[in-house]
């Protein structure tokens, strides 16, 4: 498989699974480990991918995000504009705080692991986010039906931001632990996944930019796959994001995707035993 056939099968993916209660770094990582790339390159390349989704949430998100900037001239009012401003700054902190370790931890793990064995780590994590995405799916059964909730408090935010840290591991999916906790905290459903792809703005724009800034890895993995495809795996993100965002966050509070991510988890275990045998 050529690289730029991987490379648009990445962005492809990237722009419909990201606003999906299930990995999408976990499926390109996959989509290169088939295209015969190592694991470490498609992780990294996963996280590149979310370059293009960026500026899809950005415009989708737009008037939050304006809400948001207008509020750092008042940053501690009372309004809702200084609460949703407090909200993601106090939970990119804290998805810092628990992603940067987390992602040098499975870097370095990919790097002294063989791919069988990573394989297997994958799939496991992925029946993880199955079950926190059960979870999640109980919880918006049950959730209050209003159309908007309070903005979280600050150790609310700090919950969220870092229980999304979690998901710079692979197969951990961003909105199934993020979703998660704000509906276990009260928000109503439709809230719950307005804050948490809300919160996905910086977090996107955060997960492209370590890889680049943080150590070699970055350039490593496109100078693996190259400057071309890359380019073109966050080119055909952005512009599948945009055309699939609305439609796909209104089919993500229905979907049953706790089932998806346990299937593709228990596919990814098999494919690792496989490799470990031969």
């Amino acid at each position: 498989m050529t690289p730029w056939i991987v490379a648009v099968v990445a962005g492809l993916v990237q722009g419909v699974v990201e606003w999906l209660p299930v990995s999408s770094k976990t499926m390109i990582t996959l989509a290169f480990a088939a295209g015969g790339y190592r694991l470490e390159t498609g992780y990294v390349m996963g996280l590149l991918a979310n370059f293009g989704s960026f500026f899809a949430a950005l415009w989708y998100f737009r008037r939050d995000v304006a809400a948001a900037v207008s509020a750092l001239a008042h940053p501690f009012s009372a309004d809702r504009a200084s609460r949703l401003l407090r909200y993601l700054v106090l939970a990119t902190l804290a998805t810092g705080a628990v992603g940067l370790p987390v992602y040098a931890g499975v870097t370095t793990a990919f790097t002294r692991t063989t791919g069988a064995y990573a394989m297997v780590g994958i799939g496991l994590l992925l029946l993880v986010t199955g079950a926190v995405g059960r979870v999640r799916e109980r919880l918006a059964a049950a959730a209050p039906t209003a159309a908007e909730g309070d903005v979280p408090g600050p150790w609310a935010s700090l919950l969220v931001g870092a229980f999304q840290g979690l998901a710079a591991l692979p197969g951990i999916s961003r909105s199934a632990v993020t979703v998660t906790p704000l509906l276990w905290l009260g928000q109503p459903a439709a809230q719950a996944l307005r804050l948490s792809f809300l919160l996905d703005v910086p977090a996107l724009l955060a997960a492209g930019a370590v890889p680049l800034v943080l150590g070699h890895r970055g350039l490593s993995a496109v100078a693996a796959v190259g400057i071309g495809p890359t380019l073109a795996m966050v080119a055909v993100s952005a512009v599948t994001s945009l055309v699939v965002i609305g439609a796909v966050l209104g089919v993500a509070a229905r979907l049953r995707s706790s089932v998806i991510a346990a299937a593709i988890g228990v596919i990814t275990i098999a494919a690792g035993l496989v490799a470990y045998l031969h």
